[in-house]
């Protein structure tokens, strides 16, 4: 009955489009399915129209990765510092010195250069790179307090174990890099850095800048540099 008969349509179909050459094989399978093109130009095309609604627009990809590479370069200059700067005190000029009044003094200048670079990488972000942020100032704070905690944190490891505080400072890095969602979602990347990467100190500080390049959402700001201190 109706299977038949379409079984035989089909053969007729086949045949046809078999019979045509190269060219004239998908005009002749337009015409057989009694298509119009113009029918299906539009509803292919409707099915990726899209509307947009930008939430928390940003110009472009790099600077959505702008978060990413400024906590990077605040953290391998705090690395730079390190190496290049003495990190303890000359005992003979300060031989009454304790080593709480040696660890804070010597810090000093380490967290001065520090706030020093920070400042110089969000000035290049929005100016050089044209990041233009939403909080142009909030980006500045947020990486005010990232450079805070990153130079004491990498003074203190460099300062209590040496060398090889200074490895551990690179390690950690390296292992933040690759897990501390700041290129991809933490959904997608190996479970373990879903286990792990909320004790890094990167992600909260992305997460902080992002907030002043994109937008605020109440007051996740302040808890992200709540949690990067901490």
């Amino acid at each position: 009955g109706l299977f038949s008969a379409s079984a035989d349509k089909i053969d007729d179909i086949i045949a046809k489009v078999e019979a045509a050459s190269d060219d004239d094989r998908l005009a002749l399978l337009v015409e057989l399915l009694g298509g119009d093109p113009e029918k299906y130009a539009k509803f292919f095309s409707s099915l990726v129209d899209t509307e947009v609604e930008e939430i928390y627009p940003v110009a472009s990809s790099g600077a959505a990765m702008a978060p990413f590479y400024s906590v990077l370069a605040i953290w391998v200059g705090g690395v730079i510092l390190v190496s290049i700067l003495k990190t303890h005190i000359d005992r003979k000029k300060f031989p009454d010195a304790t080593e709480t009044q040696g660890f804070f003094g010597r810090c000093l200048p380490f967290f001065l250069i520090g706030q020093l670079q920070a400042a110089v990488i969000v000035a290049g972000d929005i100016f050089l790179l044209g990041c233009d942020p939403v909080h142009p100032w909030m980006m500045w704070f947020s990486a005010a307090v990232t450079s805070f905690v990153f130079m004491l944190l990498i003074y203190a490891l460099t300062i209590s174990f040496g060398d090889i505080g200074k490895a551990i400072v690179v390690v950690v890095m390296v292992l933040q890099i690759a897990g501390s969602s700041g290129s991809y979602p933490i959904e997608i990347l190996p479970p373990v850095f879903g286990k792990i990467y909320k004790f890094f100190p990167f992600p909260h500080a992305i997460n902080a800048m992002r907030e002043a390049l994109c937008g605020t959402y109440r007051h996740d700001f302040a808890l992200y540099l709540a949690y990067l201190l901490i």
